[in-house]
Parts: structure tokens; C-alpha cells; sequence
């Protein structure tokens, strides 16, 4: 769904938990009701079985998603992404000033950078 100042109006009044959901890359917000790993594992392109098997032994499942969807997680009191999209900001920003989020944002790029070569070091030692 499109974030608007009306719809941002609109659900002050409506729905106390909108600030549940995952930005995604183009800015779109979607409503999570299974839950941050289950929204974002319905994006990708696998079922959930395979999804699991994908994620590397060791490795955060909620980190690893958002690193393969490129979503902001979203929560009243934290919320959590890689580097944001310029749209991405401007509808974190936007839920910001409406009070559905708070300023607390975890920029996880440096974290997982450090993953993936983590993981690589494994690959090659195993090859080895």
C-alpha cells in the first residue's frame, strides 16, 4: 500500500498496530499479521522450507531476510533495515512525524557485510 497523509491520518484514529510492517525497496508498506519473518519470506520467490535451508548455519533467519528483500522492518519501538532507498526514507520518515515509529533505526549494512565474508572464510576453508 502507498503511505499518505490521509492514510497516515486515517489510521491514527483506526489501527493502533500500523506500525507493524516491512517497507519494501519502491516504498510500498505492507501489513505483517503472521509476523516479520513470515512477510518477508512470502516475498521471496521460494517456500518457506527452502527459504530455511538457504539460510546459512550460525546466521541471524531475521537478518538474512532483510538482506535478501531489502525491507525495513518496522515496529512502534525499533526498527531495522539495511541502507534505505530514498523511498524507503521518505515513508519512515513520514510514519516517524505521525508517531507510529520511533527514531530508533538499525542499520544492519556493516553487520551484514561482515556475514557474508564470514561466510565466504567458511566456504573456502571447506573447499580447502
Amino acid at each position: 500500500m502507498k503511505i499518505t497523509e490521509e492514510l497516515l491520518n486515517e489510521m491514527k484514529i483506526k489501527d493502533e498496530n500500523f506500525s507493524d510492517g516491512l517497507i519494501k525497496l519502491d516504498g510500498d508498506y505492507i501489513r505483517i499479521p503472521k509476523g516479520h519473518l513470515h512477510g518477508m519470506m512470502e516475498l521471496l520467490p521460494w517456500t518457506e522450507d527452502e527459504i530455511w535451508k538457504m539460510i546459512p548455519e550460525g546466521d541471524s533467519p531475521l537478518f538474512w531476510l532483510v538482506e535478501k528483500t531489502g525491507c525495513v522492518l518496522t515496529d512502534y519501538n525499533n526498527s531495522i533495515g539495511m541502507k534505505m532507498t530514498p523511498a524507503q526514507q521518505q515513508v519512515f520518515d513520514a510514519m516517524r512525524a505521525h508517531g507510529f515509529l520511533t527514531d530508533d533505526y538499525y542499520d544492519l549494512t556493516k553487520q551484514r557485510e561482515k556475514a557474508r565474508r564470514e561466510q565466504m572464510d567458511k566456504e573456502e576453508q571447506a573447499s580447502e
